[in-house]
């Protein structure tokens, strides 16, 4: 089967441990997710199934909305609360320093992602080597918060809704943001509830897929393919192009458009210099109703 499922990644479960459950439910191994969250986190994961699996990469998947929790007056060595207590510090008597230190991480800013993180130094996980024990120094790196709002204080907690590109540590921003404020913040509970056009109220319960397999797969690549410009070609052209052969036209250079002939995705391609170049053809092509991102009408 081929196709994208918008599934909610369960408390305590791995990305992988997902993915294995779908490859169980669907029996088909090329299955690929489009971005990890960390065990103790949940909410959207976008899985793509078959042959979408070829198409993780131009999905507009790059900006996300996360709800999170923050312990105060506490620092683990991982950030969140998984891990070991390292430092306990007390709680500000003006809360409204949350609200000013939170102006400053609004917008583009440089950040050190945790230590406890699936980065690679020099092909070995963060995470491992932090675990090892030894040194992990990662370099800051932009990133970009869109939207930062403190929802709610209620010491000793504190929660936030924030929307960021990808590559953003959310528990780096919380620890970034307590350094700030001058209180100390861990961590304690995360919701991934927006990916690109993925929704947590449309998203699918692992239980809800088991129930109706097909039914959770959308299967129109349109909205998947929303962050590409869409080339429309002739039956002719359609029929060249999945041969692999290249196309006159006179559309502006491209990186990457979608092609299309009619309602039928025929793969990725390039544009330079008033030629189309096939990228990633799917010989069988994709049909799909247009209407509909997330749930089917029967839900």
């Amino acid at each position: 089967m081929d196709g994208v499922i918008n599934v909610v990644k369960p408390k305590d479960w791995t990305s992988f441990d997902v993915i294995a459950k779908l490859r169980r439910i669907y029996h088909q191994k090329k299955i690929g997710h489009g971005g990890t969250l960390d065990p103790m986190a949940e909410g959207v994961l976008p899985v793509f199934l078959g042959r979408a699996a070829r198409l993780i990469e131009y999905a507009p998947i790059h900006t996300k909305t996360y709800e999170a929790s923050f312990r105060m007056g506490l620092a683990t060595d991982t950030e969140d609360m998984t891990g070991r207590v390292v430092e306990e510090g007390p709680l500000p008597e003006d809360l409204s320093v949350f609200e000013r230190a939170a102006e400053k991480f609004r917008g583009p800013i440089m950040q050190v992602p945790s230590s406890y993180s699936a980065l690679k130094i020099k092909g070995e996980r963060a995470y491992k080597l932090a675990r090892e024990g030894k040194k992990v120094d990662l370099p800051a790196r932009p990133v970009t918060i869109y939207k930062l709002e403190i929802t709610e204080i209620a010491p000793p907690f504190l929660s936030m809704t924030v929307t960021c590109s990808a590559g953003t540590y959310i528990r780096a921003l919380g620890r970034d943001l307590g350094k700030e404020a001058g209180c100390l913040l861990t961590m304690s509970g995360l919701t991934r509830t927006e990916m690109g056009p993925f929704t947590l109220q449309d998203a699918w319960t692992l239980e809800d897929i088991e129930k109706d397999p097909e039914g959770a797969v959308i299967k129109d690549l349109h909205p998947i393919l929303s962050d590409l410009p869409a080339l429309e070609l002739s039956e002719k052209e359609g029929a060249d192009f999945l041969q692999g052969k290249r196309l006159r036209c006179r559309e502006e250079d491209r990186e990457a458009a979608a092609v299309f002939q009619g309602s039928r995705f025929l793969g990725i391609a390039s544009v330079s210099r008033g030629i189309i170049h096939p990228k990633k053809v799917f010989s069988r092509g994709f049909y799909g109703n247009l209407s509909f991102m997330g749930r089917t009408s029967q839900d």
